[in-house]
């Protein structure tokens, strides 16, 4: 009698736990179903008329990034940036990119992210940060696409990435002293909270979706934002 109780026990407990591994199975089939539908629906289709200003819009493989000129008529991102010494002279452009700060200081490289790192970001509230970094040259490819801007969707690009930094009471930017993957590079505190729904992609489509450009209608994905510019 007691080894049957056990015996159906065990067999409840292995029903629900399949219905769980069900559940969230059929939980991640629809979230990856509805980011490749959504990802391939353009938004901003019509190019500009005038073409001022080259941009790049570049992918390690999985993070996605905005690659700017270091000075322009509209913007000099000196102002509030500090160049490193050692290579301002040679400097033309800079990237900027957003994510989770916890990710940023538990994975510069790939390799070592960790199951408990990627749920923070996906499933909890946390700190987010602006990743920058400095270029001498750029050379498009696959993973980065050169595209022209004219001088008012950059003027909205700059105003929406000048509203993802946290600033202090002085209105100044706030950099991360102990945050680096580099000599050169620099991390900044940011405003939002990276989620399942809003990831560093996310963040970057939109943007080009705010200054008017092609973009997805939404992605957490890279491959969604470069999709559009896949004849570029």
């Amino acid at each position: 009698m007691y080894g049957l109780r056990v015996l159906t026990m065990i067999k409840n407990i292995l029903k629900y736990m399949l219905r769980v591994f069900v559940s969230v199975l059929f939980l991640c089939m629809t979230y990856l179903f509805f980011a490749a539908l959504f990802s391939i629906i353009p938004v901003n289709r019509n190019p500009a008329l005038n073409k001022d200003i080259e941009i790049f819009i570049r992918s390690n493989g999985v993070h996605l990034e905005l690659i700017l000129p270091l000075q322009t008529a509209g913007k000099d991102w000196t102002d509030e940036i500090s160049l490193p010494p050692q290579i301002a002279s040679s400097i033309s452009h800079l990237s900027i990119g957003w994510g989770d700060k916890n990710f940023y200081y538990n994975t510069p490289q790939w390799s070592d992210l960790t199951f408990k790192t990627a749920f923070k970001a996906l499933f909890l509230k946390s700190e987010s940060a602006i990743h920058i970094d400095f270029f001498s040259r750029i050379t498009p490819g696959k993973l980065c696409k050169s595209i022209f801007v004219n001088e008012e969707q950059y003027r909205l690009m700059v105003h929406y990435l000048e509203s993802g930094f946290q600033r202090d009471f002085r209105q100044r930017i706030i950099l991360i002293e102990d945050l680096h993957y580099s000599e050169f590079d620099g991390f900044y505190e940011a405003t939002g909270s990276y989620n399942l729904f809003f990831t560093c992609n996310t963040w970057t489509n939109r943007c080009l979706k705010k200054a008017g450009l092609k973009a997805s209608l939404w992605t957490p994905f890279d491959r969604g934002t470069l999709y559009h510019y896949r004849k570029e």
